[in-house]
Order: C-alpha cells, then structure tokens, then sequence
C-alpha cells in the first residue's frame, strides 16, 4: 500500500465524503422519475420502467470498461483524477435534461425515447465518476476498519443530501398551486428540483476532485504488462470474479439492489397513495431519514470494532427488512393505525430513522467487503485491479434503478395502476394490490441477497494476512 497513507485525517475523509453529495442527488431522482413520467408527463408506467431497464444492458459493459481503463490511465493526474473531472458535464447535462424534456417531446414514443437517451448518458457519467472514487478507497489506506469509516463519510453525505432533496420536494417543490390540487402532479416542482440537484453534483465532483488532488503522486500506478486491448480487459475483469468471495459479494448486492430499486421506484406511491399522507407530511416524516445518517460515524465506527462485515451487513439487511415490510403487512391484515392518523404518521416517522440507518450499515459494509477483495485478487494475479473491482459496485448497486425501476413498473402495469391520477382517485382494490406485490416480493428478493452473502470468505484475520503476505513480496 502506498507509503504514508496507512492514517486518514479527518479533513481526508471529509473531503472524500463530499463526493457523496452528487450520488445522493442521482439516487434520490428515482424516487421521482417513475412517478414524473408516467403521472405527470402520462408515459405508461410499463415503458418508463423500460426505459430505465434498457440501460443495465450498456451498464454490463460500460461498468468493467470504465474500471479497466481506469486501473490503466497513466497522466500527470494520475489514474482516477481524469475520469473524475470527465464526468461533470455529462452528468449534469443529463441530469438536467431528464427533468427537462423539450416542448416538441409529447405522446409515448418521444417521452420514452428522451427517458432512455438521458438515462443511458446519466448512469454512464455516474460510472465515470463512482468507478475511480469508490477505488481510491483501496489505494488510500489497507486497513480493514478506515476503509469503512471512509465509505461511512461518503454514504453520510450520500443519505443526507439524497433524502434532504425528497424535504425539499415535498416542503417546497411538489406542492399545490392555484391550477394544481395535488403537488405530485406539479410539473414546475420536479423542474426546479432539477436545476437545483444539477448545481449539486457539478459543486460536489468539483470539490472531491480538487481536495483529493494532493494525494495524486502517492497512489499507487498500476503497472501495464503488454498492451492495453480487448484481450487483456476480459481477462482482467475474469480473473475478479474467479473467487468465491467475489461472486458471492457481487451476486448478493444484485439481490439486495434489485430489491432496493423497486422500493425506491415504487416508494411515492406507497407513501402518498398506500399511505395518503399529504405533502407536508411527506416532508416532515422524510426529515429523520435525511438526519438518520448524521449519527452513523460514531455508531458505524462503534459497531465495527472487532465485528465482522459480513455480520454488520447481514443484520443491517435484515432490521431494514423488518422495518420496511411488517407495517405494510400489519395494515393488509388489519393490525396497523389508520390512513389519517396521528398514530400512523408518528409510528412511520420513527420508523423512517431506524431504516434508514439501517440500510446505510448494510450498504457501507457490503462496499467495504469488495474494498477488501484488492488484495485477494493482487496475490492472485499481481495485479492492482481497484478499477475493474469497484466497478462492480457501482453495476451493481445501478442494479437498483435498473431492474427495481422495470419490475415497479411491469407490477404497476400487472395491477392496471392509473396514470395521471391523482391521490384518493385510485380505486381501494387497486391499492390493496399495491401493498400485496410490493411487500412479499421485495422481502423475498432481500432474503436471497442475504443468503448470498452469507458464502463470502474474507474475515478481518483473513484480510490482514493477505496484507501482510504482499508486504513480504
């Protein structure tokens, strides 16, 4: 590992935790895009969905690619440094257009040819940005606990900015107007949510680019045997998944992100139309969850301490599923508070807190637990790959609103969910059916991701003898 990095400051790991800010701004757009599209802009539910699926299909290829030129870029700027400030202006051009469609953009055939034109250049330009940052993790520091608490800052700023902008679309944007009744269905709203998420990312890139900037001459280069080419990109990307580890890490986040990206595609209707809370309410219960990460430094770096990241994950999976899934399965057999509620509105504020700490300590250890295979796979192959292994994270975890966002909306389209209707318009068989797919499909999903993840190998002992091993080398 490189020399002098083995101790993080507290400036670096803020400084790399700023990045998060520009994901968290991706990730909450899918909160939104589905709902924006097909109730708003009236785009079937089922297209909009595939829209969004169609760009896994590049993701499979443009994901490893982006990593494998990552680990062989060679400039005064290193090998991540690049890629990171390559990303900005298709990121935020994307980003902007997608909540901005042209005039002339109307009737399915164009809403749904503009969604995946944007869709495909905004999760390409995250990949440009995600890859190199979520590598740097392995270059900075070898130990097996920073590598968490630096995840720990990014996904702190990721959580807290990502639910801070669904406040401010409830609270400010999506709100009634003289014209508009419902502010789901303000159009106005979701467009000024655009502008604004798109200043985030530009300032949020720009700031982790230019304060990591410093440590460029100390990472480690990777050192190219033989020319660059099809040939070695496919090998370098097999040899990752050769091991059991890799495979039971990567195919377990697919499980667990799949399951993610239909709760987040499918998570407005829940909450305005399973739930009927208004807008203000929406706002207020959104609050604990924006505030939820705040704490989790400290908590993260408590827990870890001589715990496994396996166990950290798998119990974070497992409370976020107990939370997310038992009130929807109280109220469809009768046992929960009813819609209107002061009850239902507290007990669903507080449950919003827990679950989302709960999902960020799955989501922190599971990065970390592929953090960790940079060295199973040097004392394999000798090769520094933390491109090409990060790049899993991000295909994967783009898992979420790729394949979630598709199957929310072939189960809209199954359950015949109206378009452009809005709150308390939606016939109560309609919604009942809402709750039935949307609960036991995801838990069982969830429960698969966890039973995969239970077959990865690298244990903290483990982990530093590998470390060791490579000192000796």
């Amino acid at each position: 590992m490189a020399k002098g990095l083995s101790e993080i400051t507290t400036g670096t790991r803020l400084a790399y935790g700023g990045g998060g800010a520009a994901y968290g701004v991706f990730y909450n757009s899918h909160y939104f895009v589905l709902v924006y599209y097909s109730q708003v802009l009236g785009l079937n539910p089922g297209l909009a969905g595939l829209a969004v699926g169609i760009g896994l299909i590049l993701d499979a290829v443009t994901d490893p690619l982006i990593g494998y030129l990552s680990d062989n870029t060679h400039s005064r700027w290193g090998r991540r440094h690049p890629w990171l400030i390559a990303s900005i202006a298709p990121l935020a051009a994307s980003f902007y257009f997608l909540w901005h469609p042209p005039s002339f953009v109307d009737g399915d055939t164009l809403l749904f040819a503009w969604l995946v034109i944007c869709n495909i250049t905004m999760r390409t330009a995250i990949t440009m940005f995600l890859v190199p940052a979520y590598a740097m993790v392995a270059e900075l520091t070898s130990s097996y606990d920073m590598r968490t608490r630096l995840l720990t800052n990014f996904h702190v700023f990721y959580a807290v900015i990502g639910n801070g902008m669904s406040v401010l679309m409830y609270a400010i944007w999506l709100v009634p107007t003289d014209d508009i009744s419902d502010g789901v269905m303000n159009a106005q709203g979701y467009q000024n949510a655009g502008l604004f998420g798109t200043i985030v990312i530009i300032v949020s890139i720009l700031l982790f680019s230019v304060s990591l900037r410093r440590f460029i001459p100390k990472l480690r280069q990777f050192e190219i045997k033989g020319t660059p080419g099809p040939r070695q990109f496919f090998r370098q990307v097999s040899d990752v998944f050769r091991t059991k580890s890799a495979r039971a890490v990567v195919f377990g986040g697919i499980g667990y992100y799949v399951g993610t990206g239909t709760y987040v595609a499918l998570w407005v209707y829940i909450y305005s139309y399973f739930w009927e809370f208004t807008n203000e309410q929406v706002a207020i219960i959104v609050i604990p969850m924006a505030l939820a990460a705040i704490i989790l430094p400290p908590v993260m770096k408590r827990w870890s301490i001589g715990r496994e990241k396996k166990s950290l994950a798998i119990a974070g999976l497992l409370g976020a599923m107990a939370m997310n899934i038992v009130p929807i399965t109280l109220r469809l057999l009768g046992f929960f508070p009813e819609n209107g509620s002061d009850a239902l509105f507290w007990t669903m504020f507080v449950a919003g807190f827990f679950e989302t700490n709960l999902f960020l300590v799955f989501d922190i250890s599971w990065r970390s637990m592929i953090a960790d295979l940079a060295e199973r796979i040097e004392l394999d192959t000798g090769r520094r790959n933390e491109g090409v292994i990060s790049s899993a994270i991000t295909f994967v975890s783009k898992c979420a609103d790729a394949l979630g966002t598709l199957l929310a909306g072939i189960l809209l389209t199954m359950i015949a969910f109206p378009t452009e209707t809005s709150v308390g318009e939606v016939p109560q068989s309609t919604i009942n059916q809402l709750g039935l797919i949307y609960g036991p499909i995801v838990f069982v999903i969830w429960f698969c991701a966890i039973l995969t993840i239970r077959r990865y190998r690298i244990s903290r002992s483990r982990h530093q003898e590998m470390v060791e091993q490579l000192a000796e080398r």
